[in-house]
C-alpha cells in the first residue's frame, strides 16, 4: 500500500461518475480509501462544482476541509479548477500543511497525467514537494471562503481564451480515465456517456469549463455497464452534460444532421443487460425527446417511467434571454406525450427563479407551466450570476433579493403540493424499489422507486441494503411514502 485516500465529489450526476472514475484510477494504481469521516488521509481529492454562486462556495469549504485532513497531497480538480484557480492556490498557501503539495487540475488540464504524477510523488516520496505559491489577484472574499465573487468583480480567469484553447487541443483529457467497475456507498451507478456543451444558455458556465462535445463509445458503455451490474449494482442511471448530443459534436440543434440519434439503441443495449433492475436517463432536453427515444421508454420494462427535464421558465420571453433552444408550447407537448405512452411516468424538472428582468407576470406563467406538467418534483434556484457569462452584465436587471426569496417560497410550496399529488396515486398499491443504506438520522430505512418515489419503512433485523423488494403502500409523509416490505 502506497498510501490512503479520500474523495469528495460536488454537483452534477456528470460530476459524480468523474469522481468515481479518479476513485477507482487511485484504486487501481495501489491507494486505498481512507475510512471515517475525519481519519487523516495521505491524499485529498476534491472534485469541484461552479455552476452556481453556492457550488462555488461549497466547493471551496470541501478543499479547507481536505487542506485540514491531508498529510501528503491534495488534488483539486473539477469545474472551479477550470473557473479560479487562482483562489484554490490562494487557500492552498494559507491552509495548507508543510511538506503537503497541493495540485490544482481543472477539465483543461490533463487529469490522468496529474494523477499518476501524484501517484509516483507518494510511491517515491514519505512527503510532498511543496505548496505552488499563492496566486495574484485573488479577492478577500475567495480567501474567506464566503459567498463567492462581489457582484463587480470581473472572472477570475479568462473563460473564453481558456476554452478556445481547450476547444483547439480537442482531446478532453477525462475521456481517458478507467472506467469504473464499481461505486462505493451508491445503489445507483452512474455512467457518463456524453459531456460538454457549447449551447452557451446565458446563465451558464459549464460551456467553458467543459468545453469540448464528446461521447463514450457505446461498445465503452456497455462493457462498463454489465461490470457495474456483476458488481451488485441494480439501477443505471446514463448520464450526460447534454445527453440528447450523445453521438453528436455539438449541442445545437440546428447543426445536427438527419441521421438518428443513437441514444434510443444504447438505452435498449443497456436495458437488455442480465439481472438489472433498471436503467434511468439523468436528464434531457425536451427537444431531444425522439419518438424513437418514446418509443424504447415504452417497450423496455427496464427503463424508468422517470424523466428529469429542465424547463427553466414558463415564459417564453425569458427563456429567449436565457437562450434556451425550446419553448413552453414545446415543453408542455413533451410532457403529454410522456403521459400518453408511459403509465404515470415521473417528470421532475429543474426551475431558476429570479432570471434578470423576470417580471410578475412572467413568474405567474412558470407557476401555470408547473402546475400544467404536474411535476413529481422539481429543484428551485434563484439566479446565480457568474462572471464570463453572457447574463452577467444583466445581473443588475434582476428582481431584489426580498422578490426572488418570495418567488423561491411560493414556488417551493407549490411543488411540494404537487408532489404530494403525484405519490398520492399509489397509495395502497405496491411497488418494487431499491433499498438503501441506514442512515443514522433516522431509525427508518428508505427505498427509492423507479419512478422518484422514495419509500419509508421499518425494516426486519436482515440487512436489506441494495436489494430489490416490493412494497405495500400505507401512507403518504412529507417528503416520501410509507410502505411495509412484503415477504
Amino acid at each position: 500500500m502506497i498510501g490512503t485516500f479520500v474523495i469528495t465529489t460536488l454537483g452534477c450526476k456528470v460530476n459524480q461518475y468523474d469522481g468515481a472514475a479518479v476513485a477507482q484510477s487511485l484504486r487501481d494504481a495501489g491507494l486505498t480509501a481512507a475510512t471515517g469521516t475525519r481519519t487523516p488521509c495521505d491524499l485529498a481529492v476534491v472534485n469541484t462544482c461552479c455552476v452556481t454562486a453556492s457550488a462555488m462556495y461549497k466547493s471551496r469549504q470541501a478543499v479547507r476541509r481536505a487542506l485540514r485532513r491531508a498529510r501528503r497531497a491534495v488534488l483539486v480538480c473539477g469545474c472551479y479548477g477550470d473557473f479560479d484557480a487562482p483562489a484554490v492556490r490562494a487557500l492552498a498557501a494559507d491552509l495548507a500543511p508543510p511538506g503537503c503539495h497541493v495540485t490544482v487540475a481543472g477539465h483543461g488540464d490533463d487529469l490522468p497525467k496529474t494523477i499518476a504524477e501524484i501517484v509516483e510523488r507518494l510511491r517515491s516520496s514519505p512527503r510532498g514537494a511543496g505548496v505552488p505559491s499563492c496566486g495574484a489577484g485573488v479577492s478577500p472574499a475567495c480567501l474567506a471562503g464566503k459567498m463567492p465573487a462581489p457582484q463587480g468583480r470581473p472572472a477570475p480567469v479568462d473563460l473564453k481564451a481558456r476554452r478556445l484553447a481547450v476547444v483547439a487541443r480537442n482531446d478532453p483529457a477525462d475521456a481517458h480515465l478507467p472506467s469504473v467497475s464499481h461505486v462505493d456507498d451508491h445503489q445507483r451507478a452512474f455512467v457518463k456517456i456524453q459531456d460538454g456543451c457549447d449551447a452557451f444558455c446565458s446563465y451558464c458556465v459549464v460551456p467553458f469549463t467543459r468545453s469540448v462535445v464528446w461521447s463514450r463509445p457505446a461498445d465503452v458503455v456497455l462493457d462498463e455497464c454489465r461490470r457495474l451490474v456483476a458488481s451488485g449494482h441494480k439501477e443505471i442511471v446514463l448520464a450526460g452534460v447534454f445527453l440528447g448530443a450523445f453521438g453528436r459534436s455539438t449541442c445545437r440543434r440546428n447543426r445536427w444532421d438527419r441521421s438518428p440519434s443513437p441514444l434510443p439503441q444504447l438505452l435498449e443495449s443497456v436495458a437488455a443487460i442480465p439481472n438489472l433492475w433498471r436503467v434511468r436517463l439523468s436528464s434531457i432536453e425536451p427537444g431531444d425527446l425522439t419518438d424513437e427515444l418514446l418509443d424504447t421508454l415504452r417497450r423496455c420494462p427496464q427503463a424508468a417511467p422517470h424523466l428529469h427535464l429542465p424547463l427553466q421558465s414558463g415564459a417564453d420571453s425569458v427563456l429567449a434571454r436565457m437562450n434556451r433552444q425550446y419553448d413552453v408550447a414545446t415543453f408542455l407537448r413533451t410532457c403529454e406525450r410522456l403521459r400518453e405512452s408511459l403509465d404515470r411516468p415521473a417528470i421532475t424538472a429543474d426551475v431558476i427563479v429570479g432570471f434578470p428582468g423576470e417580471t410578475d407576470d412572467e413568474f405567474a406563467q412558470t407557476l401555470r407551466v408547473a402546475r400544467e406538467s404536474a411535476f413529481a418534483a422539481m429543484h428551485i434556484f434563484p439566479f446565480s450570476p457568474i462572471p464570463g457569462t453572457a447574463a452577467w452584465p444583466m445581473r443588475h436587471q434582476g428582481p431584489g433579493p426580498t422578490v426572488v426569496q418570495a418567488r423561491v417560497k411560493e414556488l417551493t410550496a407549490h411543488a411540494n403540493e404537487l408532489s404530494r399529488e403525484y405519490r398520492r396515486q399509489f397509495l395502497g398499491q405496491s411497488l418494487e424499489a431499491v433499498i438503501e443504506k441506514p442512515s443514522r438520522h433516522t431509525p427508518h430505512r428508505h427505498a427509492m422507486t423507479d419512478r422518484h418515489v422514495t419509500i419509508a419503512f421499518d425494516p426486519p433485523p436482515d440487512e436489506l441494503t441494495g436489494q430489490v423488494r416490493r412494497f405495500s403502500i400505507t401512507g403518504d409523509d412529507e417528503d416520501s411514502v410509507t410502505g411495509q416490505l412484503i415477504r
